[in-house]
């Protein structure tokens, strides 16, 4: 990796000093590729969209698809599986383009795995078999190898474990025949894992065995661990607790050391299942907190649910019913948010196919346009070297003189055609270039209001976090004053009463009042803050780089901003209208370094709103501090908003009377 990072440098110095576009844009795409290997996804985020940028304008496509596939997996690794759709598709588009097989293929492999993820499991499933059919026709006995083993994954996670056997089986045999160590590796720990689900424990340990001799002798340690995990988990179900417990503590030691994460999260779920089963149930404890602690930084919310249900059965073996009762809340909250999570995704992974064949549809038409024009000009081109032959043969013996007047004439009106024939084609190529653009552009607007949508915010927030976390970092390294200007507020407003506008009046009239509700915030907010609709009549207004202080101010304009005017309808009548405000200001703990995810920031703003909605409504509730960086990063609702301020760990601010007014339970 250090020779990777010295010859990337090296290859943007170069590319710089020659000024040439597409090498800097080479150079970039290499150095994200650099800062995907070390986990720095941000980091490869930044480089891949300049890079994306540099391409765009000297039309390299295959750049283009190469940057988009690559900023797609960095989306994917990160969790963002809506916005990782959006990019493979992008690419997909392109390479269909150029007829490169074995890169759809590859581009169909990743759908499937990033639509896995999203709980899309059918349509996974799709996708690589559109992979397996492709490397056949191609003859890749690699590729077809990898798509039967996606298949079989995918059968696994739904619980068909005699099929998902048939396909790593099937997989097995083709990677022993290319000789492939790793792949074969691989495809034994599937089947010893499939093997102890189904109870065949001494076929499980066999096989588990040989993937891990495989992992150790191609020198993959990740990889053993994780058959080491599986081998934790067999002796485990065959009641050898402490030979299960020493082999899973070695793994969360060198998980730890090695920052393998996502192991690191399946260790600590089974060492406190370990524990659990050995009645030492505070080590289970402490387990499922750190695994939990790390599925949120992770943004794994299956992985904290499992944990949550883990620690139900802890506390109900320890008697502990109102801490087994929280734990079940939490874990029911966390599914219902997957649930929600997988309906929205199954929506963005709907929307994102709409929108590659509608762009498919655009680009083709503009590439026909395009070729006419070529065409058009290569034509013009034949018929002035037809003309001109004709008018020297007939006439240089007899009209010498003449002839050339006339083709000094005709070359004149011909390279004027010529001239305007290739200043079309240019406009076309501007216009296909401009199409790309608008292609990403298209995504990130709310198709009713014209705002951004939160594909937006998850694309572009992060960045002005981190200038303002960075400021607030120098300030408590001593490198600059007391920062001015540099917090972040997130608002969360929400319409009161919004369906009754819906029953009441019609659809159409609720979705003018929308309109006019973002109109209205337009008016409170800057141009440099980001309007966006959350959902439904929930918006977010992002107001960048101001002083915390302000936050009250303008939550008291918002709020006067909506229940001072009416609102018209369809049918032009007009109708009092109210909202309810939650806020929180980042960074949430400026006197402490403890970073917190745009996420968590959202989950405080909700919480504010609930609290105002709690309080009667037309009213706001805010974050302006958090005093105690120890709770930046927790589990958030109303109720933990009440139980922190009990304990002076927040500071809260209000348009009450009294805090006494505000309820933080629906009563």
């Amino acid at each position: 990796m250090a020779n990777a990072d010295q010859l990337a440098k090296l290859f943007m110095q170069q590319a710089q000093q020659s000024k040439n576009t597409g090498m800097i844009a080479s150079a970039l795409y290499e150095q994200a590729s650099n800062n995907m290997a070390r986990n720095q996804y941000e980091s490869a985020a930044e480089r891949l969209n300049h890079a994306i940028e540099d391409f765009q304008t000297i039309d390299d496509r295959i750049g283009l698809a190469k940057s988009y596939r690559q900023l797609g997996m960095v989306h994917r690794y990160q969790a963002n599986y809506p916005l990782a759709l959006e990019y493979m598709y992008l690419a997909l588009q392109i390479y269909q383009q150029v007829q490169d097989l074995n890169a759809i293929s590859g581009i169909h492999n990743g759908l499937g795995v990033i639509l896995e993820k999203m709980g899309q499991y059918e349509e996974a499933s799709q996708a690589h078999h559109k992979a397996l059919q492709l490397n056949r026709q191609l003859d890749d006995q690699s590729g077809v190898a990898s798509a039967l083993y996606n298949l079989g994954d995918i059968r696994r996670v739904m619980g068909d474990y005699e099929l998902a056997l048939t396909y790593f089986t099937d997989a097995l045999k083709m990677d022993l025949t290319a000789g492939d160590a790793k792949n074969i590796a691989y495809s034994y720990h599937k089947i010893g894992f499939v093997n102890l689900q189904m109870g065949n424990v001494a076929v499980a340990r066999q096989n588990i065995q040989k993937a891990r001799d495989m992992f150790v002798q191609i020198e993959a340690p990740r990889d053993i661990d994780w058959a080491n995990a599986s081998m934790a988990e067999l002796l485990m179900t065959e009641g050898k607790l402490e030979e299960a417990k020493q082999l899973i503590e070695g793994v969360i030691s060198r998980a730890i050391a090695n920052n393998y994460k996502s192991l690191l999260v399946d260790a600590y779920h089974l060492a406190g299942q370990i524990a659990f089963r050995m009645d030492q149930t505070s080590l289970a404890l402490e387990h499922i907190d750190k695994g939990i602690e790390l599925a949120q930084v992770l943004n794994e919310q299956f992985d904290q649910a499992r944990l949550e249900k883990l620690r139900v059965k802890v506390h109900l073996k320890n008697d502990a019913l109102a801490e087994a009762f929280a734990a079940l809340q939490r874990q029911k909250q966390l599914d219902d948010k997957l649930m929600n999570s997988r309906r929205l995704d199954a929506i963005a992974n709907v929307q994102a196919q709409v929108e590659f064949v509608r762009r498919e549809q655009q680009i083709d038409l503009l590439e026909k346009e395009k070729a006419l024009q070529q065409a058009s000009l290569q034509q013009q081109e034949l018929w002035r070297n037809i003309i001109i032959s004709g008018i020297i043969a007939a006439f240089v013996l007899i009209f010498l003189l003449y002839g050339r007047y006339v083709q000094r004439r005709l070359n004149a009106n011909l390279s004027e055609q010529v001239q305007l024939r290739t200043l079309e084609l240019e406009a076309k190529n501007k216009q296909l270039q401009q199409a790309y653009r608008e292609m990403e552009a298209i995504s990130l607007t709310d198709k009713l209001t014209g705002i951004k949508n939160r594909r937006f915010l998850e694309q572009y927030i992060n960045t002005d976090l981190q200038k303002s976390y960075r400021t607030y970092t120098d300030f408590h390294a001593g490198k600059i004053e007391q920062p001015l200007q540099s917090d972040i507020i997130v608002f969360m407003i929400d319409m009161d009463n919004f369906k009754d506008i819906n029953d009441k009046y019609g659809h159409a009239s609720g979705d003018l009042v929308l309109k006019q509700l973002t109109q209205r915030m337009a008016n409170v907010f800057r141009e440099s803050d980001y309007l966006v609709r959350w959902g439904g009549e929930e918006f977010l207004g992002i107001v960048r780089f101001i002083d915390r202080k302000d936050a009250v101010i303008l939550a008291q304009r918002m709020l006067e901003a909506v229940r001072q005017m009416p609102f018209l309808l369809a049918d032009n009548s007009a109708i009092d209208q109210t909202c309810s405000i939650g806020f929180v200001c980042y960074p949430p703990c400026p006197n402490s370094s403890q970073e917190t995810d745009w996420l968590t920031l959202v989950a405080m703003a909700d919480a504010c709103l609930y609290a105002a909605k709690y309080s009667g409504k037309n009213c706001w509730v805010g974050i302006e501090e958090v005093l105690d960086s120890t709770i930046c990063n927790q589990t958030v609702s109303p109720q933990a908003l009440n139980q922190w301020l009990d304990f002076e760990q927040i500071r809260i601010r209000h348009s009450k009377d009294s805090i006494d007014d505000i309820k933080w339970l629906n009563e």
